[in-house]
């Protein structure tokens, strides 16, 4: 029940050094190496704006790499989901990045998706 609780509040709370996403800043899924990028978004006012993709297959380790301000966030470590989405590792739990995008930083998903991966 404990670790129920803190994926819950994982999830609700900002990313670590990430307090918010101001528009103008950048997300990119990439590969572990930092050599393939999978997606890119562009933060235009409340939109994410896909600039470029490039499907990565389900299960797959994952950096997560937010550009804020002009400078690189640390990565988030993830690993890919068949439906889309990134399961992020944070403290241990993995938490949804499509979940905090929408629910905690309320950016909109490309094409008014909001989790796509519940249908």
């Amino acid at each position: 029940m404990r670790s129920l609780l803190l994926a819950f509040v994982l999830a609700l709370a900002p990313l670590p050094n990430l307090p918010f996403i101001p528009s103008g800043s950048e997300i990119r899924v990439v590969s572990p190496d930092l050599l393939t990028v999978y997606v890119v978004w562009q933060v235009e006012e409340r939109n994410l704006v896909l600039q470029s993709k490039l499907p990565a297959p389900a299960n797959r380790e994952v950096r997560v790499l937010f550009r804020v301000d002009g400078g690189y966030r640390p990565p988030y470590n993830g690993i890919t989901t068949p439906r889309g989405d990134v399961a992020l590792v944070i403290q241990g739990e993995r938490v949804s990045l499509n979940e905090l995008l929408t629910r905690t930083y309320r950016l909109n998903l490309p094409n008014g998706r909001v989790l796509p991966e519940v249908r």
